[in-house]
């Protein structure tokens, strides 16, 4: 009888386990994915919105990798919740092969469009700290083919 209890005990905390990381991780909403006309800053702040609300969906989707593919890793759908977004600088749109000299990346070459976007933000539960770190510098670079395609997420980061 006792057996019986341990198994149970077992199955059931690994069920109520599973069962709140499922709530915890899912969407809390979803966001309509930008177009081509929608500008680089409005494209970081849905994206922004799509990574704090847990719409990986939508967040793996507007990646890119150097391919031109949709792509994400880990880091990407489980970046750190930002908040107290501002938009400090956006770099005039440049050619992938003139953006890839000038920042050290040979697979922006394959664009034809490529823009920077840097902000400052509030990093939430960032490296697993906790706290809230204020005024963080975080980047991103933006690619796309052509004037008909969307902007997407080719990299982000601090700095």
């Amino acid at each position: 009888m006792t057996w019986r209890r341990v198994v149970l005990a077992v199955v059931l905390t690994v069920a109520v386990s599973i069962g709140g990381l499922w709530l915890w991780g899912k969407p809390r909403s979803s966001h309509v994915m930008p177009t081509a006309q929608t500008s680089p800053v409005d494209v970081v702040m849905t994206y922004v919105r799509a990574l704090n609300d847990r719409d990986f969906a939508a967040s793996v989707r507007m990646g890119a990798d150097s391919r031109g593919d949709i792509s994400a890793d880990w880091f990407t759908v489980h970046a750190p919740n930002m908040t107290n977004v501002t938009i400090d600088h956006v770099d005039a749109v440049m050619p992938g092969p003139r953006a890839a000299t000038y920042l050290s990346n040979s697979e922006l070459a394959g664009w034809e469009q490529t823009v920077h976007v840097d902000t400052t933000v509030t990093l939430n539960n960032f490296e697993g700290f906790h706290g809230p770190e204020t005024d963080q510098p975080w980047s991103y670079e933006l690619v796309r083919h052509n004037n008909s395609k969307p902007w997407r997420i080719f990299d982000q980061g601090e700095g």
